[in-house]
């Protein structure tokens, strides 16, 4: 359980795949590839609280770190992904230090917060006790707080500051949008791409973890020059759509 934590301890990055496709052997497939964490989405992805629960216990089962993006401002099931056995659960638009705290309280066990106590499912899952989670779970799971508009990078320092927040993972699309107030977005472009940056520096400066999508593998190793932490590269319908075309441009008659 605790391999995560250790590998961004290390100072190793993590790659992630993500996914929001929720059918179990096609997840199971992408487990069998060089991914150290599968975020699994129930923001813009089709999770719902059956079928990441099934999510998780699959990654586990195949040596994967299960990440999970809740829906926007669903502090209770934050809770219940952590009850699942989520390593990390990452909070959609985290705006304010207000927002931070209310993520933490639901994440986190007294005196950090004041999540519910119910970590039956998940020390059963990692196989340990309930003690055991309690003293050593609770620390190396991370909640990490999506930066993703402009207020966000306003009020980055608070909401890193809240006790409780591990790090960030930063949200390239959405943060382009805010920036250049066009909705159509334009990720780690010239708008934004300093404000990445400067996310990145500030965050190792306080101590905090950093995260980022990708959408494509150039993006990802400049991503990896920056020395994110946790680098997720291209999600399920890339996948799929990339290894189609790779068998279609290798036909002789198309």
């Amino acid at each position: 359980m605790q391999r995560l934590k250790q590998k961004l301890d290390s100072g190793t990055t993590v790659l992630s795949g993500w996914c929001g496709i929720t059918d179990p052997r096609y997840l199971e497939t992408i487990a069998e590839y060089d991914f150290d964490a599968i975020l699994l989405d129930m923001q813009h992805g089709f999770f719902d609280e059956t079928t990441v629960q099934q999510g998780i216990a699959t990654l586990v089962a195949r040596g994967k770190a299960p990440l999970v993006r809740i829906p926007l401002g669903r502090w209770d099931t934050a809770a219940r992904v952590m009850d699942f056995g989520a390593l990390a659960v990452v909070a959609p638009m985290i705006n304010s230090a207000a927002h931070a705290s209310a993520f933490v309280s639901a994440t986190r066990f007294v005196p950090v917060g004041n999540r519910s106590f119910g970590p039956r499912h998940a020390a059963s899952l990692y196989g340990i006790d309930s003690e055991q989670y309690l003293t050593g779970f609770d620390q190396c799971s991370l909640a990490l707080a999506m930066i993703e508009t402009r207020e966000a990078y306003q009020n980055l320092d608070e909401i890193i500051g809240v006790a409780g927040i591990d790090g960030v993972l930063i949200g390239p699309g959405d943060l382009s949008i805010s920036f250049r107030q066009n909705p159509v977005p334009d990720a780690y472009g010239i708008d934004t791409i300093d404000v990445v940056k400067d996310i990145v520096s500030r965050c190792k400066l306080a101590g905090k973890k950093t995260a980022a999508f990708s959408i494509n593998p150039q993006a990802a190793n400049m991503l990896h020059g920056l020395g994110v932490d946790i680098i997720s590269v291209g999600l399920d319908v890339t996948y799929i759509a990339n290894g189609v075309k790779s068998h279609l441009a290798q036909l002789d008659f198309r």
